[in-house]
């Protein structure tokens, strides 16, 4: 039964710059219409089976460049809170990275980098960024990535770091939507990737380079080392209580507990 949750027909409609991308986009489109608990497994395979045609060994790892942009337009596009949908994505690059040249998703990095464009940024901090997500596709986004870094698919650290920075380590507006937003954001990093960010934590230096500072360095509130570090976790979960009553659920606290 069709699931209009997962209709991605706006994104054909709206024109896309490659082929691939479109084909991409109508794999997804096709499986989500039909997609289940019971089949979810299956349906995966025979995803990730049509996409391993789209990009063949021989090709350069720039050819997996367009793959992965049509792969982030369809995750902004899934409502965070819907697992239906998100973790089916998941499955699909488990499926991808157990066969070659998937193995390391090349290229996807720098695609995630080129396209994380915070939308909050221009009203928080009057910086000038590309109107390119609504709130709520960055919301989705930032879920999937969380649950890629959860599921030890790609290193993150980066990423999540920065938004942590953004929600727990810097003073919030209240009764801001761009405030909400960041808090919202960080939560979904909390609950999908949790485990996998305490034991970096766990292991990982506290110090960092000079080139590591800004983006992986401490925010105002926070006066401790940047990286990842015990020191830095027990702030963001002391920041969480804080924040308890405008913090997207229990969850979220549940998960740096």
């Amino acid at each position: 039964m069709a699931n209009n949750k997962f209709n991605l027909q706006h994104l054909l409609d709206n024109g896309l710059s490659l082929e691939v991308d479109e084909e991409v986009i109508l794999i997804f489109q096709s499986a989500f219409q039909s997609l289940s608990e019971a089949t979810a497994d299956e349906q995966a395979r025979d995803v990730a089976s049509q996409l391993q045609k789209l990009v063949s060994p021989e090709k350069p790892i720039t050819q997996f460049g367009s793959t992965w942009e049509a792969f982030l337009s369809v995750a902004r596009n899934i409502p965070y809170r819907d697992h239906e949908g998100q973790d089916f994505i998941i499955k699909v690059i488990r499926v991808l990275v157990a066969t070659p040249p998937w193995g390391d998703l090349p290229g996807l990095a720098q695609v995630m980098r080129t396209n994380w464009s915070d939308p909050t940024l221009e009203t928080v901090e009057g910086q000038d960024v590309e109107d390119e997500y609504s709130y709520s596709e960055w919301l989705n986004l930032n879920s999937f990535n969380a649950r890629l870094f959860g599921a030890g698919l790609v290193e993150m650290e980066s990423f999540v770091i920065w938004q942590m920075r953004q929600a727990l380590e810097e003073d919030l507006n209240p009764n801001n939507a761009a405030t909400d937003l960041r808090l919202s954001v960080a939560s979904e990093w909390a609950i999908h990737s949790g485990p996998v960010l305490l034991r970096k934590c766990l292991v990982e230096r506290r110090d960092i380079t000079e080139g590591d500072k800004k983006s992986r360095g401490p925010g105002p509130l926070y006066t401790g080392h940047g990286g990842l570090n015990l020191e830095r976790w027990g702030f963001w979960k002391r920041r969480f209580e804080e924040l308890r009553p405008v913090v997207a659920g229990e969850e979220a606290v549940a998960r740096v507990d």
